[in-house]
């Protein structure tokens, strides 16, 4: 897998949109080199999606299709191997269950809604690498 230096927190709620267009990324970390397919399932996977769009394999197609067109040098191996980076960190992280576990006064509606958006989607993701 190819590194480069990453925005570090691409992610949905960091990617603002006017109308169909791009207006900002906001919301960085400091600089570092990391995955390319890190960055990409970032966004082409993210959990609110998968379980809010019923064609987000399609959607997230699309979107790899747009990332290749705008970095024509990117290797199809890190677009094809970001659904799997992706479900490995959803199945691996343990955000949000630590905090709803170990600090469950921090553990609003919204952040259970969160974990239980990532549960959904890791076993949605997970169906989608083992096909």
């Amino acid at each position: 897998m190819t590194t480069q230096v990453l925005h570090g927190d691409l992610a949905a709620p960091n990617v603002l949109l006017r109308g169909d267009e791009l207006a900002a990324v906001i919301d960085f970390q400091p600089p570092s080199a990391g995955y390319v397919s890190w960055e990409i399932a970032r966004i082409a996977y993210d959990p609110r999606t998968v379980v809010s769009l019923p064609s987000w394999p399609e959607a997230a197609e699309e979107l790899l299709e747009a990332y290749r067109h705008a970095n024509p040098v990117t290797r199809p191996d890190d677009l094809g191997s970001a659904i799997v980076v992706g479900t490995a960190y959803v199945l691996a992280s343990t955000y949000p269950l630590a905090t709803i576990l170990g600090e469950p006064g921090k553990a609003d509606g919204s952040l259970r809604r969160y974990g239980r958006a990532r549960h959904e989607a890791a076993l949605a993701m997970l169906e989608l690498v083992r096909a």
